[in-house]
């Protein structure tokens, strides 16, 4: 009796995390929920509580990195490739980048700091790299441009493309670093104008594989009304290899994946988002965990990179280079003056 009881409890609770694949009678209604099931699913996220300035005895604000490479980090990694899980899963990357692209996210920055704004064309820049092929022997690519022009620039003036500030600039003498602006520059003109032939360049676009980590900047604050150290997520930045790292490494694979900050987002954007998109709950997959709850309530493993300081809040490797192992022991030490002020209020 005891175990016939223990099934009836536990299995309504099983079909209604299964999101209808118990009751489904075709397989596109699998992931669907019913309208009951929809009814009963639309909250917001849990508000955060008004915090008086007063009350708050102690915060210091920190930047951490969430390595996706450890296991427990897996839910915000997985899954990478979409094409083999239904449209019900997917990882961190999708909600946060489509959101963003379609702007239901208002503003994404360039830095943490939340002060420059990232455009949408800066934004779509940043996935994709297109090289222009040699074309050696083949007439195409760099060698048609070339027997035409002679030059990109001149290539691009054949074609009456008003290259603005570089109409009178003479790139033999440009040094090494400005002629490398300038070339990128004008294949940017070159592709922007579509001036070349599928066969002529390759492409390579950003993959949700190719984030690496995320970046999360949060404060940590002793309340003192309710006595409790508190965290408070304040931005989040997925962290991914370079399309042309990609591109590079195709050519030289011995060379190191090139990884930049994709955009920063203020976190409180995302959490009417995120709250409604589930990660994956490996102990129970009948109860998935919406990636709101999970990062608020801190189910991750991370690293402290930074920490809010009188030195225009610089970074753990900027005061100890090359050194992978005191960075950590930094980092820690870190960990622990926030924790141990907590300790001490309890201290008699």
């Amino acid at each position: 009796m005891k175990h016939l009881l223990l099934i009836v409890l536990i299995l309504p609770v099983f079909a209604f995390g299964q999101v209808n694949i118990l009751n489904a009678t075709t397989p596109e209604q699998i992931g669907a929920m019913t309208d009951e099931e929809v009814e009963l699913n639309n909250n917001d996220p849990l508000p955060y509580a008004y915090v008086n300035e007063r009350d708050v005895l102690f915060s210091k604000t920190i930047w951490e990195v969430i390595d996706l490479n450890e296991r427990v980090n897996f839910p915000l990694f997985y899954p990478s490739d979409t094409t083999l899980v239904r449209d019900e899963r997917r990882p961190l990357i999708h909600y946060l980048l489509v959101n963003a692209k379609n702007q239901t996210i208002p503003f994404v920055y360039k830095k943490d700091n939340l002060k420059d704004k990232l455009s949408l064309d800066e934004l779509n820049a940043a996935l994709k790299y297109q090289k222009i092929k040699k074309g050696e022997g083949e007439n195409i690519g760099l060698e048609r441009i070339i027997n035409e022009a002679g030059t990109k620039k001149a290539f691009l003036l054949n074609s009456n493309i008003d290259l603005g500030e570089y109409n009178d600039v003479d790139e033999t003498e440009l040094n090494d670093d400005d002629f490398a602006q300038f070339d990128n520059d004008m294949d940017r003109l070159i592709f922007a104008n579509n001036l070349l032939q599928p066969e002529e360049y390759s492409e390579e676009i950003f993959d949700y594989a190719d984030v690496i980590q995320y970046k999360m900047k949060g404060i940590w604050f002793f309340d003192k009304r309710h006595a409790e150290l508190k965290y408070r997520p304040i931005a989040i930045a997925p962290v991914v290899q370079t399309a042309r790292s990609k591109s590079d490494m195709k050519d030289n694979p011995d060379l190191k994946p090139v990884t930049v900050d994709l955009f920063w987002i203020f976190f409180p954007d995302t959490r009417q988002i995120l709250n409604k998109a589930d990660a994956f709950n490996e102990s129970n997959t009948s109860k998935p965990v919406n990636f709101d709850h999970l990062l608020n309530s801190r189910r991750f493993s991370a690293y402290i990179y930074k920490e809010d300081n009188v030195y225009q809040d610089r970074s753990i490797k900027d005061y100890i280079p090359e050194n992978a192992l005191m960075q950590l022991l930094e980092s820690d030490r870190i960990k622990e003056k926030i924790r141990n002020f907590e300790q001490d209020m309890w201290s008699y």
